[in-house]
Formats: structure tokens, C-alpha cells, sequence
């Protein structure tokens, strides 16, 4: 799996038992990503910011831990590019707001933001980009030629 950005600062991570579950496929991003210890602090009421879609929603699968989960379940299994289709996981990444509040709250510092532009430069380059992203990329563009924004 050829990775977009650089994950060097994993490359010693692994090592210990508390890594016994790093997903076979991926190289260092596979380690930044098996940095969780599934302590379960990413779901309890007590942090100040941890993650706003889980906080708002109460769904598990977008807390920190189980965007984690489906990762490494992608990461582990056979059919890689299949895995990173999965709707569900599809939807926690993209629910993803990457304000970084996983990464200062949590204990593991996991950055979920960072995983997540890695997920979606994976996701990019395998079936392109989608008519959501381009529009939002372009809107710049668009609303500087629109002549009822001018003052």
C-alpha cells in the first residue's frame, strides 16, 4: 500500500504488546493507526472536546476508538481496496470534523485528522474525487465571480 504522506515518526512504533493488533497491510500509517490502546476514553462524558460528531450523535463508530476499529479491520483484511468502500466506514471518516480534539484528549494521542487525509488521499486516488469535495474546492472560484456578492 503506497501511503501520501510521510508516517516515519511510526516507524518505531510496534514495539510491546499494546501492538499486538496492528493491521497487516499499510507500513507505518498502520501503526499510527494501531497507536490506540482501546481504553475507552474517547467515549466517556468527562472530555471537554474529544470528538463533536460521536458527542452529538452518540454513535460508537465516531468516536476516536471505533473510526479506529474500522480502520484497522480495512487495514487487516484481504481485500484492501474493498474495505476502504465500507459504507460505515466511509460515513465515521467522513463525519470526521478533524478539529484535532482526539489528538490533545486523548491518551494515545491518536490524530484522527491526520488519518483521516491519509484515508481520504487513499480513497482519491483509487475512485477519485467526489462532486462534494470538488464543489466545496472550487467555491472560492465561483463565488468570486458572482456579481451579487460585490459591494
Amino acid at each position: 500500500m503506497k501511503t501520501y504522506l510521510d508516517w516515519s515518526a511510526y516507524k518505531d512504533a510496534g514495539m510491546g504488546d499494546a501492538y499486538a493488533d496492528i493491521p497487516k497491510q499499510g507500513g507505518d500509517f498502520a501503526k499510527a493507526v494501531a497507536v490506540c490502546i482501546n481504553s475507552g476514553q474517547c467515549q466517556t462524558d468527562g472530555k471537554q472536546l474529544m470528538c463533536p460528531s460521536f458527542k452529538v450523535t452518540g454513535n460508537p463508530h465516531l468516536s476516536t476508538g471505533g473510526r479506529v476499529k474500522l480502520l484497522k479491520t480495512a487495514l487487516s483484511s484481504d481485500l484492501v481496496d474493498r474495505a476502504l468502500q465500507d459504507p460505515t466506514l466511509a460515513e465515521a471518516m467522513d463525519l470526521c470534523v478533524a478539529c484535532k480534539g482526539c489528538k490533545r484528549e486523548c491518551e494515545a494521542s491518536v490524530d484522527m485528522a491526520l488519518i483521516k487525509v491519509e484515508y481520504m488521499a487513499q480513497r482519491a486516488a483509487r475512485w477519485g474525487v467526489g462532486l462534494r469535495n470538488r464543489l466545496f474546492a472550487h467555491a472560492p472560484r465561483w463565488l468570486h465571480r458572482a456579481p451579487w456578492l460585490r459591494v
